[in-house]
């Protein structure tokens, strides 16, 4: 068994591909312990996974996280299965972000402390990189320990790329507001442009911390080559490790969808 942990408190344990048919005693397991510190994707459990004990073809992982430890915990040490956990509230639309009690299952709209209209304010549970689309009049989901609330970005602009941009983030240097590195910037979900040619631009190799190439494992998995895929690692990679590489794209590419369809499809072959 692999321990895993880092300063968010993510953790994973991992055994081989036979443990399934009969998980020793915890006394048999061989320990390991890893604190992994540093930004976004640090924190995803694939990448840790990845820089500790990479996924072979046929191993098993699961992982838990701390809040859900103390739940199961709880569950065994009182006879009680209580579901309240902490929830992190964030986002621009939030007038005051803070960390809240909730319980699986409850109304958005009583733990946001109000309902938001939609066309205004996109509500995700989780964060806004690979969060899932909600709503004030939805319940949380069991899996859920943030959400976020962000406004909507329906206005078209006028000659926005021809603009100097200097209220723009840039990440490839578009826009003059590259030269300010420190600034903040309110962001919306306007994606300032529709898909384009899917260009070798180096730009998700800067953010993916992994050993893998994304844009050819990305091209196999659009050409449905399961060799390919698998020997660029698609074994090793979830969706979330690739938000970054969408967030940046300069060709407005669906990343997450497309990784999410090759594990589906290597699922699918078995």
């Amino acid at each position: 068994m692999r321990i895993l942990a880092n300063d968010k408190l993510n953790i994973g344990l991992k055994y081989g591909s036979n443990g399934h048919q009969g998980i020793p005693l915890p006394s048999t397991f061989e320990k390991y312990v890893h604190y992994v510190k540093g930004p976004h994707p640090a924190g995803n459990v694939g990448i840790q996974i990845h820089h500790t004990s990479p996924i072979q073809k046929g191993e098993v992982v699961w992982f838990v996280h701390p809040q859900d430890i103390i739940i199961i915990g709880r569950l065994f040490l009182e006879g009680q299965y209580r579901a309240g956990r902490l929830i992190a509230v964030t986002g621009e639309e939030i007038d005051a972000p803070q960390y809240v009690t909730a319980i699986g299952g409850q109304l958005i709209s009583d733990i946001l402390g109000h309902s938001f209209d939609t066309l205004k304010t996109r509500i995700i549970q989780g964060n806004v990189l690979y969060g899932t689309t909600s709503s004030s009049e939805d319940f949380l989901s069991f899996y859920t320990n943030h959400i976020t609330a962000i406004p909507e970005g329906h206005e078209p602009e006028f000659l926005g790329w021809l603009l100097p941009g200097l209220n723009k983030l840039s990440l490839s240097h578009t826009f003059f507001s590259w030269l300010m590195p420190n600034k903040d910037y309110s962001l919306n979900t306007n994606m300032h442009g529709e898909e384009r040619a899917f260009v070798m631009s180096g730009q998700y190799d800067k953010v993916l911390p992994m050993d893998i190439l994304p844009v050819y494992l990305l091209k196999a998995i659009l050409a449905k080559d399961v060799e390919k895929m698998e020997a660029l690692g698609i074994y090793e990679v979830s969706e979330e490790d690739f938000a970054l590489c969408e967030f940046v794209c300069t060709s407005k590419i669906d990343v997450q969808q497309i990784i999410a369809e090759g594990l589906e499809l290597i699922r699918e072959e078995g």
